[in-house]
């Protein structure tokens, strides 16, 4: 999520701008949407193991340590199961799952969360930090990898410990992260990074493209990424991006997740407290 709202004007004017609606048939198709019970819902994440659908709510001010946090769980069809699965957080936001264990950004530091016990396992501060935001992981080697959205970085949590891993004026605003064979995708306040993570070598993917928050990529290299105002598009690195899913005054659509199975993009809708899924051909 953004960690500023005065941008959301200049982002909603911008969007439209420098995007084309998708051809029809092709938008996104509504499936269902969660009943009250989420507050500031940030950020979804599909766990394939246990068939959970992990919601993190802010409930309160973004970078305010209140303990008001929590995070939720929801079922396939969107119910929500326990609204209450991990209390006592104070702003979370990103997740990523390790060897059943459930990572997630909380300001300035990564809360480890055993899945089969919903216990708080770990707590791992990060130096510095401000605003700790999204979360990708690789599962061959371990590393957990976190966006430092205030100062413009990238983190990684590694055998316990965590290290400042790039930073940089290209870096500024980083947000939402996703990783594929390797590499890992970084969406700033303007454009798609993409970082080995075995050399570091970082080069731009796609820029001039505004503010990216939810980030995915798919096999055929298409980014499909949310943005602040509430707008999701699909893009290529040759072809400007394409809407989506136009925004809602209010609503804002922040770091949504995927079920790849259903073809399904699960987004959480920041300003009215639900989780919405989408279906299209294009979630593949």
């Amino acid at each position: 999520m953004k960690s500023h709202a005065f941008f959301i004007v200049f982002l909603l004017t911008t969007a439209v701008a420098c995007a084309q609606l998708v051809k029809p048939g092709t938008v996104l198709k509504k499936q269902w949407e969660t009943e009250p019970g989420l507050k500031v819902p940030e950020s979804v994440l599909y766990d394939t193991a246990s068939g959970l659908i992990f919601v993190s709510n802010i409930n309160g001010k973004p970078a305010e340590k209140d303990t008001n946090g929590f995070i939720a769980t929801l079922s396939m069809d969107g119910k929500i199961l326990n609204a209450d699965w991990v209390k006592g957080l104070d702003a979370p936001k990103g997740m990523g799952i390790l060897n059943k264990h459930l990572f997630v950004t909380n300001i300035d530091e990564i809360v480890e969360i055993d899945i089969r016990t919903a216990s708080i396992l770990n707590r791992y501060p990060v130096d510095g930090a401000k605003f700790l935001n999204d979360i990708a992981v690789d599962p061959v080697s371990g590393m957990v990898f976190v966006s430092e959205t205030a100062n413009g970085q990238v983190y990684v949590l590694f055998d316990g410990k965590t290290n400042l891993w790039l930073e940089g004026d290209m870096f500024k605003g980083a947000n939402g992260l996703f990783l594929r064979d390797s590499i890992l995708y970084i969406g700033t306040g303007n454009s798609v990074l993409q970082a080995d993570i075995r050399s570091g070598e970082v080069l731009v993917s796609m820029t001039n493209i505004g503010d990216v928050d939810g980030l995915y990529v798919t096999p055929d290299n298409k980014f499909i990424f949310s943005d602040w105002t509430g707008t999701v598009f699909i893009a290529t690195k040759r072809k400007k991006p394409e809407i989506l899913l136009e925004p809602f005054p209010g609503v804002n659509a922040a770091d949504f997740g995927i079920i790849l199975s259903k073809n399904s993009l699960l987004v959480p809708t920041f300003g009215n407290n639900k989780v919405v899924c989408y279906t299209s051909p294009l979630i593949k």
